[in-house]
């Protein structure tokens, strides 16, 4: 069945994610990478042309940047049928976006965003048979290496991701999603995680970890990612992870979410600044908060914790 769009520029976005076919959460990733390969695609960048977006954190990311894309160039370029969007309209977005100097990261992650809206406009396109050809991607190329793209801030490579959960769905093997979910709930250590067996588990969402100089703590992670991780450690006997296979992973993963690749590290800093704004919104005082996060993360000393709060 064929869809006419039709409605505001917010409806239209709407339109090409429900029926392009671009979201395919019921696809392996890693499938379709294969599948890609076996059709030819040769690196990366010919690989991204080839698939879909296959992780729920992934398209709200992108559909985010989609109606920004599509509400500047209404507003700018007097456009009202978003399946008339073009190279023009894609570079004034972008330019003004560096304009505006958004993070090298952001920058990055908008930038996939556009190149994955390329693709559901295309196969939007092809399903209507109207012929239209669509290549945002070369736009993005010119843009991504002028001077302005290259003078944008970037993050620090120990920073926070910018959208965390986004780079966790990203991941392509469930042990490394457990993992990642355990430095980004827990805020554990990439070596306190390593080698995870049953009698760590804790019960009520607690998990003991031996941290620097044998210091003993508890990571507390969700009820979900708990039974997860007693499930994974019943079958298989114990957790391990292939630290170098995780870093491997995690570095593709930060990419495809269009976000600078921080290593596992990056995690405990967003674990920090996620636990510190939870603990001072529930009427901690910064003292305490900071306390806490310290004695959380496993830091002999409060000062070493506000490092990961910049």
């Amino acid at each position: 069945m064929l869809y006419h769009m039709r409605g505001g520029m917010g409806a239209q976005v709407t339109a090409i994610f429900n029926h392009s076919g671009i979201f395919r959460p019921e696809q392996s990733k890693h499938e379709a990478k294969a599948e890609a390969r076996a059709e030819g695609a040769r690196n990366s960048a010919e690989i991204a042309v080839k698939t879909a977006i296959y992780s729920y954190q992934t398209a709200e990311s992108y559909k985010d940047v989609w109606h920004q894309v599509a509400d500047f160039a209404k507003e700018n370029c007097g456009l009202k049928d978003i399946e008339k969007l073009s190279q023009i309209e894609v570079k004034a977005y972008l330019e003004c976006r560096i304009e505006k100097g958004v993070s090298h990261a952001t920058f990055q992650k908008e930038c996939a965003a556009v190149s994955k809206l390329e693709n559901a406009l295309q196969m939007y396109a092809d399903k209507r048979g109207t012929e239209r050809h669509y290549d945002f991607r070369t736009t993005i190329r010119e843009v991504s290496r002028s001077d302005g793209a290259k003078s944008l801030v970037r993050a620090d490579p120990h920073r926070a991701y910018s959208t965390p959960q986004a780079v966790v769905g990203e991941l392509e093997r469930f042990d490394h999603q457990l993992a990642a979910s355990l430095q980004l709930q827990g805020g554990a250590r990439i070596d306190e995680i390593s080698l995870v067996k049953t009698s760590q588990l804790k019960g009520d969402g607690k998990i003991e970890v031996s941290g620097k100089g044998g210091k003993i703590r508890n990571l507390q992670v969700s009820e979900k990612i708990y039974s997860d991780l007693k499930d994974h450690i019943e079958k298989n006997g114990v957790f391990k992870l292939d630290k170098d296979a995780y870093g491997r992973d995690l570095r593709t993963a930060a990419l495809s979410a269009g976000q600078q690749a921080t290593g596992s590290h990056g995690l405990r800093w967003n674990f920090a600044q996620n636990r510190m704004y939870e603990l001072q919104s529930g009427g901690k005082s910064y003292e305490q908060a900071l306390l806490r996060v310290s004695q959380d993360m496993g830091h002999c000393r409060p000062d070493i914790t506000e490092h990961y709060l910049r």
